[in-house]
């Protein structure tokens, strides 16, 4: 075969300059495609990621309008309650503050919270739907040839920046629930005499109806179990408040534990006084909190700090002030650790009123390592007077002042 002729050679060079060329516009108007193809993918994903929004939105708002009608005692059941079907909220959202909570009390309380529930499920669905457009916008890729890569290379880039991701929103957060709507607070005067009244009529069954009838077991005790469990809460808010300098009378505190017993949705301010004990009950560890403190033993006095968050918040509260009190006191090299082992020179208990919360720590530290030991003013009491003091506290009442104790040995 001979040599090509320079006229053939030009005519098929020039053919195959025209191929590529025509596989080169060919790949540019494929591109024009994928890219209107993957503009609309991204129009229609945004519009159900906007529906999925507008949906958890809705929900999570209607959730809130819900919490703040009913308060924050009943979050946890309305987390419960819309496990189920989040659809279901706005069934109760038109109903008033009772009818929602009588459906509420059905429920058990749940620790899942619904509102980051929501929150998770829209980011789980708006990771799905920016996946199927990167899936559109990936179908361009790997269609070219040798001739055309740059091309596809250079569209792939222009695709993706017009298609983009989704245009995200972020949800409501919870709003904090409050008391509720409808709840009160604080009694009137009238109130007070009215349920204390209504109370008297059932439970004064004394022979003349003036007295509740004590137990003939023991005399301390009120013979009705309910009548004691109103008192012994009675008993607990009072020493509670005083122990935050709170004047709360007896009557007030009656009154406001009686109220919540026919009302419980009732949030009186002063219920907050109502623990598991007193704070001068001995499951407190007081006197064992105060030896801890005294050898610096920290660990211990956390010990029974953290056990007494259960049983009584206020006295846990002092404990934990003191224990950091001493951390710091630690921390900066100051002496942390005092022994009094010389019983009959112990100084007088610090004064009754005033000194600020450094005041009270002091008295309470000196209530629990002398109170059934001593007089006020340092003074040891005799066997005798300490058992008389011991018999007069363990009345109803709190029995006789230790002035009474030491005439009446004396």
């Amino acid at each position: 075969m001979g040599l090509l002729s320079s006229r053939t050679f030009r005519q098929i060079a020039t053919g195959a300059l025209t191929g590529i060329e025509e596989k080169r516009n060919d790949m540019r108007d494929r591109i024009d495609t994928y890219r209107e193809k993957a503009v609309n993918k991204k129009n229609e994903i945004q519009k159900k990621y906007n529906e999925y929004f507008d949906e958890e939105k809705e929900n999570i708002n209607t959730f809130n309008q819900l919490s703040t009608l009913v308060g924050d005692d009943y979050v946890g059941k309305l987390n419960s309650f819309a496990q189920a079907s989040p659809a279901r909220l706005s069934m109760l959202l038109n109903q008033n503050a009772d009818v929602v909570r009588s459906e509420l009390d059905k429920y058990q309380d749940s620790d899942a919270d619904f509102v980051q529930q929501r929150t998770e499920k829209l980011k789980l669905n708006e990771q799905e739907l920016n996946q199927n457009l990167q899936d559109q916008v990936g179908l361009f890729k790997g269609t070219s040839t040798l001739f055309t890569r740059d091309i596809e290379d250079r569209g792939i880039k222009d695709i993706q920046a017009e298609a983009g991701t989704l245009t995200s929103e972020s949800l409501p957060s919870t709003t904090p629930a409050g008391p509720g709507i409808d709840v009160k607070t604080r009694l009137t005067n009238p109130e007070k005499s009215t349920v204390i009244n209504n109370f008297d009529k059932l439970y004064k069954t004394d022979m003349d109806g003036t007295e509740y009838q004590m137990s003939k077991e023991d005399e301390t005790k009120y013979a009705n179990p309910t009548v004691q469990s109103v008192f012994d809460k009675v008993a607990i808010m009072e020493a509670n408040a005083a122990e935050e300098r709170v004047t709360l009378d007896t009557q007030t505190a009656l009154a406001e534990v009686l109220y919540q017993m026919d009302n419980p949705n009732y949030k009186g301010d002063n219920l907050k006084f109502i623990t598991q004990v007193g704070p001068k009950n001995p499951s407190l560890n007081t006197a064992e909190f105060d030896s801890a403190e005294s050898y610096g033993n920290v660990e211990e006095m956390k010990e029974i700090a953290e056990r007494n968050k259960t049983l009584n918040i206020f006295i846990a509260e002092d404990m934990l002030i003191r224990i950091k009190e001493l951390e710091e006191a630690k921390a900066s090299g100051e002496e942390t650790t005092t022994t009094t082992t010389d019983l009959t020179n112990v100084k007088a208990r610090p004064p009754s009123f005033g000194g600020g919360q450094k005041a009270k720590q002091e008295r309470e530290a000196w209530d629990a390592q002398y109170g059934n030991t001593h007089f006020n003013d340092g003074t040891l009491m005799s066997p005798a007077q300490q058992e008389a003091w011991k018999e007069s506290q363990a009345k109803r009442g709190g029995g006789k002042s230790k002035n009474s104790i030491r005439r009446l040995i004396d």
